[in-house]
């Protein structure tokens, strides 16, 4: 079987030319398969549709999970539950798309089962991006018009980058200084979309959702592909970056409660995934581990196979 996948599309109208391209090189591919890992669109669900109506000369099962960015709203109150369980299975049924988050799909033998997953700090980094950094977390909260407030956090104080914990990555805000002047991280979800329930309770819901979707293929599948947008493996999280920006954001990149329900079938043969912005092809604990993200201009969507 030909796998042809790709995540981290981000179509806006700065990316229109090159998000099309794409498409059109993948309903030319010789694939059985196309899986979508999610970003279909940089702002929000609305441009879904457009995304996904690329790809209708595609010949074979088309298949998705979608991103945290295509769950955003622009203005609150923010309806997240009813954007991934309703509208977007609804936009994916409309154009041909198999929404893997409700259920899974088994073809020819070969299950495929995913869904977007979430982040719970875990992949934080621990070491300062560059010496001398001094830290303060802020809580972000979405304002009118797309703006953003910020306020302080309880018992917050100025630290190094060591001193950071989990929870100091929930406010979705840091404040960093280590060039005289102070600059601010800001995670975005925290002002498009609204779950109304931590992170790390999200994280393992969607991991538990996972192992229905395994159960409920066990005896149908010979082989498994297990689909995430969020990156499941710690392995895919282990470089050091020096930007301190970029460097936040590692924190909001998964979680391995995702890998861990998926290492759960012993038929698991691949995993596709994206979120990272670094797309690789490598072996994680003896499976074949894709990051499809293409995000940097200078890559393509992968054309996976997988043996008969």
């Amino acid at each position: 079987m030909r796998i042809a996948a790709v995540a981290d599309l981000h179509h806006e109208e700065a990316t229109r030319g090159r998000v099309e391209a794409v498409a059109e090189a993948i309903c030319g591919a010789e694939a059985d398969v196309l899986v979508i890992a999610g970003d279909l669109a940089a702002s929000g669900w609305r441009d879904v549709g457009e995304v996904l109506a690329l790809f209708s000369d595609f010949r074979g099962p088309r298949l998705m999970v979608p991103g945290n960015h295509d769950l955003w709203e622009h203005e609150p109150p923010f309806d997240t539950w009813r954007v991934y369980e309703e509208i977007l299975p609804a936009i994916a049924s409309e154009h041909g798309f198999h929404y893997l988050d409700s259920e899974p799909l088994v073809l020819g033998g070969i299950a495929f089962v995913g869904c977007m997953g979430w982040y719970d700090y875990s992949f934080r980094q621990r070491a300062a991006p560059r010496e001398g950094l001094t830290v303060t977390p802020i809580q972000v909260v979405p304002g009118e018009e797309e703006r953003m407030a910020f306020s302080a956090v309880p018992g917050a104080a100025e630290s190094d980058w060591e001193e950071l914990e989990a929870e100091d990555y929930a406010a979705n805000g840091l404040i960093w200084q280590g060039d005289g002047a102070p600059h601010v991280a800001v995670w975005n979800d925290a002002v498009h979309l609204d779950w109304g329930r931590p992170a790390p309770e999200l994280a393992a819901r969607f991991a538990g959702r996972l192992r229905e979707h395994l159960r409920a293929v066990a005896d149908r599948a010979e082989r498994v592909v297990g689909v995430t947008h969020f990156v499941p493996f710690a392995e895919l999280a282990e470089y050091h970056l020096e930007n301190p920006t970029r460097a936040f954001a590692k924190a909001y990149l998964g979680s391995p409660l995702l890998g861990k329900a998926l290492l759960e079938s012993e038929k698991l043969a691949l995993v596709i995934c994206g979120h990272r912005h670094r797309q690789e092809v490598r072996e994680v604990r003896g499976v074949v581990t894709a990051d499809a993200g293409i995000a940097d201009q200078q890559v393509g969507p992968l054309l996976l196979m997988l043996p008969d």
